[in-house]
């Protein structure tokens, strides 16, 4: 029974990973979370936070929600990730979610948890059905630029 248990485990793991590759590829996907311009760009220096491995920093009055800038894990093809902070279930502007140490975003409101790790945002944990919003994150001329 235990080895069933452990291949079930690890088909249900290969599937989570498989659907976040898939919904990452999606260049038509339409969010619930409403389109704003977002054209943005900082200096790093000034936020050690971003230094960390799972560190991430927040922005008000950007995207619909807030921006949420997440220095991924060493090794990752994207180090930095970029999202709006509205919870994908309320879909309210004033409700923002949160992120800890971990690389996980959670509401507040709904307890919704959100993957940041890896760049989808997906949903870990619910009522959320749907990632975060995502924007384009770069580093370049010794700033950040964040766009959509």
């Amino acid at each position: 029974m235990v080895q069933l248990s452990r291949h079930v485990f690890k088909a249900i793991l290969i599937c989570f990973f498989v659907s976040i590759g898939i919904n990452g590829c999606k260049k038509d996907y339409t969010s619930v979370i409403p389109y704003v311009y977002v054209n943005f760009s900082f200096n790093p220096a000034s936020y050690i936070e971003l230094n960390i491995p799972g560190g991430a920093v927040s922005f008000s009055g950007i995207g619909f929600g807030g921006l949420i800038v997440f220095k991924d894990f060493e090794g990752s093809s994207t180090p930095l990730l970029a999202f709006d902070a509205a919870c994908t279930y309320e879909v309210n502007p004033t409700v923002r979610v949160t992120v800890d140490g971990s690389g996980v975003a959670t509401c507040p409101k709904c307890k919704s948890q959100f993957i940041l790790i890896g760049g989808g945002g997906s949903p870990v944990k619910g009522p959320a059905m749907e990632p975060l919003k995502q924007y384009q994150a770069q580093y370049a001329n010794g700033s950040i630029l964040v766009k959509n």
